[in-house]
């Protein structure tokens, strides 16, 4: 499949799932989002020492009760998303999502999808180190690998392994592929960000605390991530889930021949 009919279908694939989609966006991201800011706002309002260092770009003594919030918070958050994450790839492959179902997965294959980012990560970070080109070599070749992963019985290399045996000879394609959709979601994000930006300024005139300003601009921030994430994160697994299908497909023909 050429990029326009993987893009036609993903969008479709989006479109039918999309009210699913939201509510799975709303609870897994959204949702901890806000109430973390609640969270922060209210230790703010308790202690000004503490606002003064979340406000800070970069602190010079950051106290331990602050570093512990953050850190609790942030971990909160991104288990939550792993779990937002694991369960769009897992159900995605079977082509519709369902909101239990899809909680379910993802609450299932935590730990595994927790397993292979770390891995993948790990070794990516390694080739970069090494050199820019290396690194952006094997990040194609395994984009399909978390597709294997929870789709299999395979180890996390076995997947690498597998995603690079079934893009090889596909490279430059699949590479042209995360550069359209990369600048399209680019795109996105940019509009989405020019229509903040009017409300942003809004928030600078209000006649308020400063505390309650810089709270409103990190909630609009939050929305703004929200509402971006809502779009690029779920379609983007939709598309190379339509990817890894085509592939695997070809691979399965090329078998029986």
């Amino acid at each position: 499949m050429d990029f326009e009919t993987i893009f036609g279908k993903s969008y479709s694939d989006y479109k039918k799932n999309f009210r699913v989609i939201f509510i799975l966006t709303l609870i897994l991201v959204g949702i901890p989002l806000v109430l973390s800011n609640l969270i922060l706002l209210w230790f703010s309002v308790q202690d000004p020492v503490f606002y003064e260092m979340l406000i800070a770009e970069d602190p010079e003594n950051i106290s331990v009760k602050f570093a512990m919030v953050l850190f609790l918070l942030s971990l909160i958050t991104l288990a939550l998303y792993f779990i937002f994450e694991a369960g769009l790839v897992k159900d995605s492959i079977k082509g519709k999502f369902k909101l239990n179902k899809t909680i379910n997965s993802g609450k299932k294959y935590f730990w595994k999808f927790v397993w292979f980012s770390i891995v993948i990560f790990s070794f990516l970070i390694l080739l970069f180190l090494a050199l820019i080109i290396p690194g952006i070599i094997f990040a194609v070749y395994w984009t399909l690998a978390v597709y294997i992963y929870l789709d299999s019985k395979k180890t996390v290399v076995q997947s690498l392994s597998a995603s690079y045996h079934m893009i090889k000879g596909n490279w430059w394609r699949i590479f042209g592929y995360t550069v359209l959709l990369f600048l399209i979601l680019g795109v996105v994000g940019m509009i989405i960000n020019l229509i903040g930006l009017p409300i942003e300024m809004l928030f600078e005139n209000l006649e308020l605390p400063d505390l309650w300003i810089s709270f409103l601009n990190f909630i609009l921030r939050d929305v703004i991530n929200l509402v971006y994430a809502l779009i690029s994160v779920p379609f983007s697994i939709l598309f190379y889930k339509n990817v890894y299908l085509e592939m695997r497909g070809k691979k399965v023909k090329k078998k029986k021949k």
